[in-house]
């Protein structure tokens, strides 16, 4: 572990597996508990469409994605609260146009293949020091966020109808949530890649949600969860020369796995 702080690559990597852990683990709990869970899948996709759209016009790749993953989930926002279509409607949607659209501008901009392959497998092992200040500032930001509207989040995630009763919002709220997971898988991905954004939006939250009902904990578990499968796999990836996101993503199914069979065994 010494040998990692010690060198400015590795402590990097380390830094930015433990922001993106910190910054998804609590929201993983919010997504499972309104079965949205393949959303980052989808505007994953959104995302590789982004950039190629941005290789293809020579521009910058990050505002472009930016913007498109807050869009995409805004609009899940719009079905969120809808009683005749459910969510994965949305996403399913999403997830088809935003394929069909990378294979496409794909197609048109041949040489953005390597730019559109790494935010789809990971680009961990390059996260430069600016990008560590604005995953803390970002998720920091966002931290603050969820504990200040936790009530509303959580009303509005399991009974709109009491929410509307007690005079919340609900709708406004549904977008303030979508727009911030779209601002916080949007910076994860830069960050990290797609498949680590993907797997931290769902595993800690999911294996909290096997181990306790209590929400509360739910949220301190899939936390621990999530801080531990980084750090972990950062150091099983530097002592067995393994790729370093698909290290902490198999700890993070490793985890569920446990914690289900766990929930099992109780049962």
């Amino acid at each position: 572990m010494m040998q990692i702080l010690a060198v400015p690559f590795l402590r990097n990597i380390l830094l930015a597996g433990i922001l993106a852990a910190v910054g998804l683990a609590p929201w993983s709990v919010y997504v499972v508990l309104r079965r949205i869970v393949f959303s980052g899948a989808a505007v994953a996709e959104v995302a590789s469409a982004a950039v190629a759209l941005a290789v293809l016009f020579q521009l910058a790749p990050f505002p472009i994605a930016l913007a498109l993953t807050v869009l995409s989930f805004l609009a899940l926002s719009r079905l969120a609260d809808s009683s005749t279509l459910p969510p994965e409607t949305l996403v399913g949607m999403i997830y088809a146009g935003g394929s069909a659209a990378s294979v496409l501008l794909i197609a048109k901009a041949p040489r953005g293949e390597a730019d559109i392959l790494n935010i789809l497998f990971g680009n961990i092992l390059t996260v430069p020091t600016a990008m560590l200040w604005i995953l803390a500032g970002v998720f920091g930001a966002l931290s603050l966020l969820q504990y200040l509207a936790a009530k509303e989040f959580l009303i509005s995630a399991y009974d709109p109808d009491m929410g509307r009763t007690l005079g919340i919002r609900v709708g406004l709220w549904n977008m303030i949530f979508y727009g911030a997971l779209g601002v916080a898988v949007a910076v994860a991905i830069r960050a990290v890649g797609a498949l680590l954004t993907f797997t931290l939006l769902v595993a800690p939250g999911a294996s909290a949600l096997c181990l306790t009902g209590r929400l509360s904990r739910a949220f301190k578990l899939a936390l621990v969860f999530g801080v531990i499968s980084a750090v972990a796999g950062v150091v099983l990836s530097y002592q067995f020369d393994l790729p370093t996101g698909s290290t902490i993503v198999a700890i993070l199914a490793g985890l569920f796995v446990l914690s289900f069979s766990a929930s099992r065994l109780r049962a």
